[in-house]
């Protein structure tokens, strides 16, 4: 009895060794040429922790989003399956339907530890909470946003008390206390959201380090508002910023004082570039270096526990870079919000060590979806519902040259969509205009900014030799504009139409 017992325990024990423990490390509104390990980076960029694990594994030079922006892709990331699917397009829109099953729920009934750290936004729904989705347990918020450093219950009470004063009407948002489970009630002085996280991070791989585990790692850098960084970098690199005293009669701008201003005329000012800040690379860009500086502490904790080889780990961004944070896509076309490549095309990369290549790059074309197929190809876990994304495996192994034939996005009632198909993109943009800051000699923001328009006509490009969207060929290839425009409205006729919030209860994801 004893030797069957002993042998029953090595096996569960191998059994849990065979399976990786696995990471997602998503960024917020990262851009594309803001990661050191692309072939074109700006010269004001070190990542050297993101760069040493992208060495470790395959980055990709043609990823993608789902959505350019963030509550759609992070629906698409999670589930592996175009969110349009249940009618989610757009901010507001779809949810998570409880018919869609996440990575999470995949993964935990195969036997794995599962966490979620940081930013959750999926257009609220009935699994929009992470435990209500797989997560055995959450830290972190529930919204677009959070403050980076008001996280206290003593911060909320002093913007109550002086809201309360100025006749402010409506609830304080986005700054407070965190959520631990379901009770917001997790408050934090002294420090900042991003290394909140990361402790939060490192506790629990070293608590679940002999057992496979799923973290999900989703930092709320570099999204808005970065008005302030912590007070020895900004003395570091000669940021002026005021301190916060609750008791002050007046909190200096660029903080948010209720006696001063509504919260909608401060986030415009501060978020929207009605009021460029000089600083306002440089404060970006320190938010990148913390992100940077968490990765490599989170590297640190895998080697030192000794499960790093055994670790598979994606990086990502929810989608393109924010004009409005001063993120840099490089020779991309535009911005967040978008259908151009700016918007969509996103750093990434996955490590696995003991088992895949390392120093490698890939051209393949590869989507956000794509992950929950390399996971549950990896583990051998099968899907609840029929995946769009194709596991990233037989490509890194040499099996096949390519990934995807193509990708598609769609902004529902914008009239705006766009179709990759190999080298050649198809794109209807919305008409929009973009705020481009400029920087002067010494990497200070300018006060004029550079005017961006995008046209609400059909265009064709080239991406291959002209990544920058910048030559329109679609009268010199009618034939081929015409034959991608209809492979699009095949996929558009298999999705649901635009669902205004959360998807109804008994809503059916298979189209009627």
């Amino acid at each position: 009895m004893y030797k069957l017992l002993l042998f029953l325990l090595i096996s569960l024990s191998l059994c849990a060794q065979d399976k990786p423990n696995i990471i997602i490390i998503l960024a917020d509104d990262l851009g594309y040429a803001d990661v050191g390990f692309h072939d074109y980076t700006e010269a004001d960029v070190k990542t050297p922790e993101l760069d040493k694990l992208a060495s470790s594994g395959t980055w990709f030079s043609n990823a993608y989003s789902t959505s350019p922006i963030c509550s759609a892709s992070r629906l698409g990331l999670s589930t592996g399956r175009y969110q349009q699917r249940w009618g989610a397009y757009y901010y507001g829109e779809g949810g998570l339907p409880k018919e869609e099953q996440t990575i999470a729920e995949a993964l935990k009934s195969i036997g794995y530890k599962t966490m979620k750290v940081g930013k959750t936004h999926m257009n609220k729904g009935f699994k929009q909470h992470p435990m209500d989705h797989g997560f055995d347990d959450f830290l972190g918020f529930i919204d677009h946003s959070w403050d980076f450093f008001m996280l206290s219950q003593e911060h909320l009470d002093a913007y109550k008390k002086r809201a309360k004063k100025a006749g402010h009407k409506g609830n304080i948002k986005f700054l407070g206390p965190l959520m631990r489970g379901y009770e917001k009630n997790a408050s934090f002085k002294d420090t900042n959201i991003t290394d909140v996280f990361t402790v939060e991070a490192q506790k629990f791989i070293v608590e679940n380090k002999d057992e496979p585990f799923y973290l999900r790692l989703s930092f709320n850098a570099v999204h808005t508002p970065l008005h302030l960084v912590p007070e020895e970098l900004a003395k570091k690199h000669g940021i002026k910023q005021p301190k916060w005293d609750p008791n002050a009669s007046t909190w200096e701008y660029p903080l948010w004082d209720p006696k001063t201003l509504k919260y909608n005329e401060w986030y415009k000012q501060v978020c929207h570039l009605q009021n460029p800040d000089p600083y306002g690379r440089l404060k970006y860009l320190i938010h990148l270096e913390m992100i940077d500086q968490a990765i490599g502490k989170i590297l640190k904790t895998l080697d030192e526990q000794q499960i790093r080889d055994n670790t598979l780990i994606f990086f990502s961004s929810d989608n393109g870079g924010s004009h409005q944070s001063y993120a840099n896509n490089g020779h991309l076309n535009a911005f967040k919000y978008s259908v151009m490549d700016g918007a969509l095309h996103v750093p990434f990369l996955v490590s696995y060590p003991a088992k895949l290549p390392k120093a490698n790059k890939s051209d393949a074309l590869v989507s956000h979806m794509d992950i929950f197929a390399t996971i549950a190809d990896l583990t051998g876990l099968s899907p609840k519902n029929k995946l769009d994304g194709l596991s990233l495996i037989p490509h890194l192994k040499g099996a096949q040259a390519d990934v995807h034939d193509y990708l598609i996005w769609d902004m529902g009632k914008k009239k705006s969509w766009a179709i990759r198909q190999k080298d050649h993109k198809l794109v209807l943009p919305e008409a929009k205009q973009y705020q481009k800051y400029q920087l002067d000699e010494q990497g200070l923001v300018k006060d004029q900014f550079q005017l961006l328009t995008l046209k609400n006509k059909l265009q064709l490009f080239d991406l291959v030799n002209d990544s920058g969207e910048t030559k329109d060929l679609i009268s010199q290839m009618p034939e081929k504009a015409e034959a991608m425009k209809q492979v699009y409205a095949k996929w558009r006729s298999q999705m649901k139409e635009p669902v205004k919030g959360a998807t109804p209860k008994y809503y059916s994801t298979t189209k009627k």
